[in-house]
């Protein structure tokens, strides 16, 4: 009952509040409590139990609150889903099996990029609690402090970004326009600021040699349609995993309404004004405070983060185009995480999955849309594919 009285709490429209945080820098040595006791254990709820939430309920009358791990997946439980698109305010419910946008196997999707995630759980050394933590030491980072020091050993910033603080990253990916920095990007890219820029004749057939249809026009209708491509398939994913975002088990565990190791519980205790749950977050917006009304797993930023994949199918990229590519799609990722909205492997997954699912729709779109060969896009895309887990984050794109 107390579980679900805050799952409510968390869940009601209107309860988010302005406010600015300056917490206290991570390199804190946070000792245990020697006052703390667990006397009230019998009160709280296994945190294998913790589920994705956060929504506005609309119509009472569903009696399945809160979401367990029997909630999910969506596309399995009809009374579920039905309830999440009808009678609650969830963002992009999408349901794997049946929506019509949905063209690639999702679960098949979830296996290419690792499995599904994990969750809260009552061992103190599962590997979940580790992830957690590195996500408060990113909330707790001093948001006035320049980025380019506080994350020099998280992220290479975008040379757009070269003068920004933490807040400034965090708030480059709040509801911000979808594909805006790698728009920035691409103007850049073809206006020579990294360099002269050679289109591949053999994967886009040349008019002329003027480009304009096929050069500008056609890098920014390509942007979007992989935001498009993706979207679906990375909703379905979220909507099957069901995973709980880090600002909700952390008000969980901020409440007592769910146990946790002891660092984790010391370390959100020590947070300084944090009066509801969106508070963990730096997103303080009327009507769109913390993390957004669909789960954390995979991150779509992060899917929708793969124009470093696909300018490499159209360009002949030198080492540093492909590297100043990279290092946009990857900030764009983690300032998430920055912002204390997802897990780092949120953002791994959605890179990975971005890029598995454009790599599948190239060769027919590039034949349909420009008469591209399908075999030379084929063997592009082969050839190019990369791991975003080898990516090596903190590398000199000027030293290329």
């Amino acid at each position: 009952m107390k579980f679900s009285c805050i799952i409510i709490h968390l869940s009601i429209v209107g309860i988010f509040q302005l406010y600015f945080v300056l917490a206290d820098d991570i390199n804190v040595n946070i000792v245990g409590d020697d006052n703390d006791d667990d006397d009230d254990d019998d009160d709280e709820t296994p945190p294998e139990l913790v589920r994705f939430n956060k929504f506005g309920v609309l119509d009472n009358r569903f009696q399945g609150l809160p979401f367990v791990p029997a909630s999910y997946p969506v596309s399995e439980n009809e009374d579920v889903f039905r309830f999440l698109t009808e009678g609650t305010d969830a963002e992009s419910v999408v349901n794997d099996k049946t929506d019509v946008e949905v063209i690639y196997n999702v679960e098949e999707l979830i296996g290419i990029v690792g499995g599904l995630p994990d969750h809260p759980s009552s061992d103190d050394n599962a590997e979940y609690w580790n992830k957690l933590n590195r996500v408060i030491n990113m909330r707790n980072r001093k948001g006035s402090d320049s980025a380019s020091t506080a994350l020099e050993n998280q992220m290479q910033l975008p040379l757009r970004w070269e003068n920004f603080t933490v807040n400034d990253v965090a708030e480059a990916v709040y509801d911000e326009y979808p594909g805006e920095h790698q728009a920035d990007f691409l103007f850049d890219l073809i206006g020579g600021k990294y360099g002269e820029l050679l289109f591949d004749d053999s994967i886009i057939p040349r008019r002329s040699e003027g480009r304009f249809w096929h050069g500008i026009i056609m890098l920014a209708d390509l942007n979007t349609w992989s935001m498009g491509i993706v979207g679906p398939h990375n909703f379905g994913a979220k909507w099957f995993a069901g995973r709980a975002r880090p600002e909700e088990i952390s008000w969980l565990i901020r409440t007592g309404e769910v146990n946790a190791p002891r660092k984790i519980r010391n370390k959100l205790r020590k947070i300084r004004n944090y009066d509801q749950a969106t508070d963990f977050t730096r997103y303080s917006r009327e009507g769109r405070s913390g993390s957004p009304r669909h789960p954390s797993w995979p991150a779509m930023h992060s899917a929708g983060s793969n124009m470093s994949f696909w300018t490499q199918i159209v360009f002949n990229l030198t080492p540093r185009q492909r590297c100043e590519a990279k290092k946009v799609d990857f900030a764009v990722s983690f300032a998430r995480t920055v912002a204390g909205v997802h897990f780092e492997d949120d953002n791994l997954a959605g890179l990975n999955m971005g890029q598995e699912i454009v790599a599948r729709s190239l060769p027919n779109h590039f034949a349909q849309k420009y008469g591209s060969g399908v075999s030379n896009v084929r063997r592009k895309v082969n050839e190019k594919r990369f791991q975003w887990g080898n990516h090596e984050k903190l590398q000199d794109c000027d030293s290329l």
